[in-house]
């Protein structure tokens, strides 16, 4: 009951969902299981993100989807994400920036597709505060982190870096409502 406040005057500003910039799963075709890179740099030099390794594509693998985005800079962040049950928790795991020439399997998903390395960073600024996290925990019932957990995530400008302060004062939170976001998200 406490979160409904918060949430109405989240929604009261109308603005485009977050969850239009999240990919759905297998941003680039890959399966969690794909394996078909190597370690050092061949000609492709697409670096694969995969379940905690990396790696560059052998020649001859293509990618099929998603192909726009590649030279670009995005958000990776992973699909699955065990809170734990006790309060405060993280929520989600920490996303980390895909450099141009990457993609990654369906162990992340992608956030975005940016021109420039700062606007990465801004919106890995805007995930990492507790406001955020805390409107993913209103969606998300298990530990998996489909791009339908990002809905009543709000958009934001990220021509800047975002912190909780601002986000709190943009959207009106009253000390209590601060409180018990405070209370039931852990810094990351």
């Amino acid at each position: 009951n406490q979160a409904i406040s918060i949430f109405h005057k989240v929604k009261s500003f109308n603005e485009q969902s977050f969850m239009d910039i999240v990919s759905t799963r297998r941003p680039y075709g890959l399966s969690s299981t794909f394996n078909a890179f190597s370690q050092s740099a061949p000609k492709t030099n697409i670096k694969v993100y995969g379940n905690k390794t990396f790696g560059y594509l052998r020649n001859g693998v293509e990618i099929t989807q998603n192909t726009e985005s590649i030279e670009k800079y995005k958000v990776f962040i992973s699909f699955g994400y065990g809170a734990g049950e006790g309060f405060p928790h993280q929520i989600i795991n920490k996303p980390f920036i895909g450099e141009p020439h990457s993609c990654c399997t369906e162990t992340y998903l992608q956030i975005g597709s940016f021109d420039n390395r700062e606007t990465a960073e801004n919106v890995i600024s805007y995930i990492k505060t507790k406001f955020f996290r805390f409107l993913v925990m209103l969606k998300k019932t298990t530990q998996n982190g489909t791009r339908q957990v990002y809905q009543f995530v709000p958009m934001q400008d990220f021509s800047k870096p975002l912190t909780d302060e601002f986000l709190y004062d943009k959207y009106n939170l009253s000390p209590e409502e601060i409180n018990f976001i405070e209370s039931m998200i852990r810094p990351m």
